[in-house]
């Protein structure tokens, strides 16, 4: 069992938090996890061209994500994102991330297919923004015929550190989707 945490916040602080509090809960139960953090890597949006449509990798884009990370992402059996809400939302950086992984028109590039996707979110916002994010990536799972694997929600504030984490139930979700 492997699992990836995307860590879409832009900058450090309580989704750092959040996957260190989640990971040490896996590394407990000798769980293969990595923590990939999205503000540290060039990545650059996708630019739509009918190439994309036909290749693997879009031709028009070099960066560190399509030829350093994305090929390093595909063997993984759950994905959990994890973004404080933005607007009622995920980050950029997640969207962006998303946009570059996701098989828009590449059957053969479905690697998230029958794989767990899960989500871990937080921020000022209440129960209704949450459920914005678990919405949108629940969209994503029907699109990429992956499992979705459920969510965990923490409130918080800018200030890193004041967060609500509730460890049991952190605990339950996690063990839940392995």
């Amino acid at each position: 069992m492997k699992v990836l945490f995307i860590n879409g916040s832009h900058r450090q602080g309580n989704t750092d938090l959040i996957i260190k509090s989640a990971q040490k809960i896996l590394n407990n139960k000798n769980i293969e996890n990595r923590e990939l953090v999205l503000r540290d890597i060039e990545m650059k949006l996708p630019d739509g061209c009918e190439q994309c449509a036909e290749s693997e990798i879009c031709p028009n884009i070099a960066d560190d994500f399509s030829h350093s990370i994305e090929p390093t992402i595909r063997d993984y059996d759950i994905y959990i994102f994890c973004t404080p809400v933005w607007s009622d939302n995920i980050t950029p950086l997640t969207k962006m991330f998303v946009d570059r992984i996701v098989s828009w028109c590449h059957p053969d590039r479905m690697y998230l297919q029958n794989k767990k996707i899960a989500v871990i979110t937080h921020g000022m916002a209440d129960a209704s923004s949450w459920k914005i994010v678990t919405g949108w990536f629940e969209s994503i799972c029907t699109w990429e015929k992956a499992n979705f694997g459920g969510s965990f929600f923490a409130s918080s504030t800018g200030k890193i550190g004041d967060m609500s984490i509730d460890e049991e139930k952190l605990k339950t979700f996690l063990e839940n989707l392995i």
